[in-house]
């Protein structure tokens, strides 16, 4: 009797500038760990996010720093400096080719929310990226519907089918990374809207104050 193989390993890849990470955006790992059964959820702050190569951001230290104190409790979260260390502009497409071949038995579920999946076909080498992993898409509740969100896909018909795969349900979450910097900057409370340990690191270290 031949023995099965195990399931491949199901790792969720969320990207950003988490300048800084916020409570929403634990919110959002969480619901792809528990509606696509993720084993992972590796969080990867960008160099230099390629549509936003002219926003200053804190250093590159820092946002890792903040990242890594509040994934810390949570077993299923880790944090990756693949794209501080490669350096330059941190295109997707080279992330997953470099976290493919680490991990060469997993399936990659990168992690998007369905603004940035109708903009995917101005993404670096996007067909390229699409082939070597899956995209699960974040569908907030009063956002367009599937239907609204399938037409305003720009890309093959081959690739359209692949990005309505994982279409999954989430939290509606109205915390920004612009409002958070925002209201630090004036002087306003960020408590309920970044883990405790994110906002004593901001004011530790003086950040975004002004």
């Amino acid at each position: 009797m031949m023995e099965s193989c195990p399931a491949a390993k199901r790792i969720g890849i969320i990207g950003g500038s988490f300048d800084p990470l916020h409570l929403g955006h634990l919110i959002i790992a969480q619901d792809a760990a528990e509606r696509l059964g993720l084993s992972e959820v590796v969080f990867i702050p960008a160099a230099i996010p390629p549509h936003k190569q002219h926003v200053k951001q804190v250093a590159a230290e820092h946002r890792l720093n903040m990242l890594r104190l509040a994934v810390e409790p949570d077993a299923r979260f880790s944090v990756s400096d693949i794209e501080i260390n490669r350096g330059g502009l941190s295109y997707t497409v080279d992330t997953i080719q470099a976290l493919g071949a680490i991990h060469h038995n997993a399936d990659l579920f990168l992690i998007v929310g369905s603004d940035t999946l109708v903009e995917l076909h101005t993404w670096h080498r996007i067909e390229e990226l699409l082939q070597m992993c899956s995209v699960a898409t974040l569908l907030r509740p009063g956002t367009d519907s599937l239907d609204a969100i399938s037409q305003k896909i720009q890309v093959s018909e081959q690739y359209r089918a692949k990005l309505l795969e994982h279409i999954i349900a989430a939290h509606r979450i109205g915390i920004s990374s612009t409002e958070i910097r925002r209201r630090v900057a004036e002087g306003e409370s960020i408590g309920y809207l970044v883990p405790p340990v994110v906002e004593t690191y901001i004011y530790e270290h003086g950040l975004y104050q002004g």
